[in-house]
């Protein structure tokens, strides 16, 4: 096949552009403007962290769940800096390192490029910790730190390398840029499928959300198995259909994802939370640009090209997506209201009906139409309510519906970037927009509707693949590496059971299960070694009265369980206490996640 019937030819489109002004290269980047733009952009995806944490703090039932949270939030940046300072930029993703060069460690070559990739690093990091908030099995503390390492400095880098740098062996677009790959010039042969493919995301919604997801999803489901194993445990006297003595989906999914009280979360929080994530989500898609330098379309009879001002288009495009899947989020909650007499509508599903919505209109922000723009943000909240039904009819216990919202939609996402940026001009399109970026002079390969699509679906199982794999390896591990030896050593070393005043010593520090989740008895604060003698109380020849000494336990943020004093009870009190039936404590999140 000779060159010209498979090279992208300029005067097919009703537009031309001139030269960037100059070749762009990481190196030198960026001008004064295109700088302050990058920092400023950078700064505001950082306080995504902020929206974030409100979303989730909305759903905390006690005062230990609040501080659960926020405690993960600073553990996921804290993490996630040295992750990705390490190794993830130029060791992994090579963000400043061309193919021919040497990868380095412990650098940051592009300290304005390093800061700005941080927080996208950071944020794939970050959605995972809204899974278990409620959940009666929590992620520790240093689970949290491990996870966030990975995922930054490891995983998402390794994303990042496959589908946004410009080595020969990735599916980037930016592979094709003019001098890169010689073997793709336009004078040789038409390249296969597979050589010439590329994935187009151009902000995240597979590099960051999708990949966020699968965290999530492997991890309620790490938890959905730990649960099974402790009803197995402890069946006796368990009923089928329940669980741990509490019903489990009495309701029907509709009563389920709308009660009829509109939902037990702090709508304050939650509201503001959605509010600080969209407005940090511009910067996020329209910082993505790296710039705001674009050279003036050609004045020889070509039209001004639709692209031109490429960071306003992107942010065009969030609004419309937003808004329509806002308003179809507002349509089926006020139809959920009316079917189930409702008393008033559930503010929390509409604002997650927005955030999907954002999610999936990330890839393909500035390759889509306004039309096309609107569609996505419609079939994302219809995957989101299909994403609910999913964990509904699986019993997966998905606090803040990370993966509905981030996972689904965000592989949504990738297929409708595919799907509608695919037209007549398509090519026109996306050239005007890259070079329109003045990220370099780009000469993609033509390709049909079909293989776009085809294409976006290898990326997303490429992605999808990665993170499944990655996140079973390491939570699998820290699943079944016990906890307790460890915290043995450390209480050796550290003297963590130091001699009281009264010559006692305090109960050791107890961990049950592996690195990765909480017990029951540590989250409901009762000493694991102390929960039959509460039960079965044996008299005290000195103290007691009534016979009998309860032991009150408080959990600390690492899990364990530390003995906070005595509690001695009264002869009259056990005495009360006896004539009430004892009925089986709800810890926090053991019903539904909602």
């Amino acid at each position: 096949m000779s060159s010209s019937n498979w090279c992208f030819n300029y005067s097919a489109c009703r537009y031309n552009w001139n030269t960037c002004p100059k070749d762009v290269v990481h190196d030198v980047r960026y001008n004064d403007a295109s700088a302050a733009w990058v920092l400023i952009a950078a700064i505001i995806v950082f306080f995504m962290k902020a929206g974030f944490m409100l979303v989730e703090v909305s759903f905390a039932k006690t005062v230990k769940e609040r501080r659960n949270v926020v405690i993960i939030k600073h553990m996921d940046a804290f993490a996630s800096a040295f992750g990705f300072f390490l190794i993830g930029f130029d060791t992994i993703a090579r963000y400043s390192s061309r193919e021919s060069a040497h990868a380095h460690f412990f650098s940051a070559s592009n300290p304005l490029l390093w800061f700005f990739k941080f927080t996208f690093a950071s944020n794939a990091a970050t959605v995972v910790g809204g899974c278990l908030v409620t959940n009666t099995y929590k992620l520790r503390l240093p689970a949290a730190f491990i996870s966030a390492f990975v995922i930054s400095g490891i995983i998402h880098p390794i994303i990042v390398l496959i589908i946004w740098s410009d080595v020969s062996q990735s599916i980037s677009p930016y592979r094709f840029c003019v001098g890169m790959l010689p073997d793709y010039n336009c004078t040789l042969a038409a390249p296969s499928f597979l050589k010439s493919m590329y994935v187009l995301d151009f902000a995240g919604s597979g590099a960051v959300h999708m990949l966020g997801g699968t965290f999530g999803l492997v991890l309620c489901l790490f938890a959905k198995l730990e649960e099974w194993r402790q009803r197995r445990k402890n069946a006796t006297g368990v009923q089928k259909g329940t669980e741990g003595g509490e019903e489990v989906h009495s309701e029907g999914f509709w009563d389920w994802m709308y009660p009829v009280s509109g939902g037990d979360e702090a709508v304050s929080e939650a509201a503001l939370g959605v509010i600080i994530l969209w407005f940090a989500w511009f910067a996020f898609n329209c910082g993505s640009t790296e710039s705001v330098e674009t050279p003036n379309p050609t004045s020889s009879g070509s039209q001004q090209d639709p692209y031109y001002n490429i960071p306003a288009i992107i942010a065009i495009n969030m609004i419309m997506a937003a808004a329509s899947g806002g308003i179809i989020a507002i349509l089926i909650a006020t139809w959920a209201q009316v079917r189930l007499r409702a008393s008033s509508i559930n503010a929390n599903e509409v604002a997650n009906g927005v955030l999907s919505a954002l999610v999936a209109i990330t890839a393909g922000c500035p390759f889509v139409d306004y039309w096309g723009a609107c569609l996505i943000g419609v079939i994302a909240v219809l995957v989101y309510h299909l994403g609910c039904w999913l964990e509904y009819r699986l019993d997966i216990k998905d606090t803040a519906r990370v993966f509905p919202v981030h996972g689904l939609c965000g592989l949504w996402g990738l297929i409708g970037t595919g799907l509608l940026v695919a037209g007549p001009e398509s090519e026109c399109n996306l050239h005007a927009t890259f070079e329109g970026l003045c990220y370099c002079e780009l000469r993609l390969p033509p390709a049909g509707q079909g293989e776009r699509i085809l294409a976006q679906i290898l990326g997303s199982l490429i992605i999808f693949g990665i993170g499944l794999v990655s996140s079973v390896l390491l939570y699998g591990a820290l699943y079944v590496i016990p906890i307790n030896p460890f915290v043995w050593v450390m209480s050796k070393i550290f003297f963590l059971n130091p001699k009281q005043r009264d010559g006692n010593y305090p109960p050791p520090l107890v961990y049950e299960g592996g690195w990765l989740l909480t017990s029951p008895n540590e989250e409901n604060g009762v000493h694991p070694q102390s929960a039959q003698s509460d039960l079965d109380p044996e008299p005290d020849d000195t103290e007691a009265l009534a016979g009998g000494i309860t032991v009150q336990g408080m959990h600390n943020d690492y899990g364990a369980v530390a003995v906070d004093g005595l509690q001695r009870r009264s002869r009259a009190g056990d005495e009360e206490a006896s004539s009430v039936p004892r009925t089986p404590r709800s810890g926090p999140g053991s019903g539904t996640a909602k």
